[in-house]
């Protein structure tokens, strides 16, 4: 998965740990929100973009 944001290099590849680190966090979103599979695609959206965003927790400084 390449990330091209302001606070990453263009071509950067996150890690095999990252991904799982990513995937977790959504995975225990969708349990905290009550996501239904149904909804799963436009929650996944949503919270990619709130990863990537400055400052969040689940991208590397």
């Amino acid at each position: 998965m390449d990330v091209g944001t302001k606070n990453h290099k263009t071509n950067q590849r996150l890690s095999i740990f990252e991904l799982e680190a990513l995937r977790e966090a959504f995975r225990r979103s969708v349990r905290e929100n009550d996501v239904t599979e149904a909804e799963w695609a436009r929650h996944a959206e949503h919270f990619v973009k709130r990863a990537l965003q400055k400052g969040s927790p689940l991208t590397r400084a």
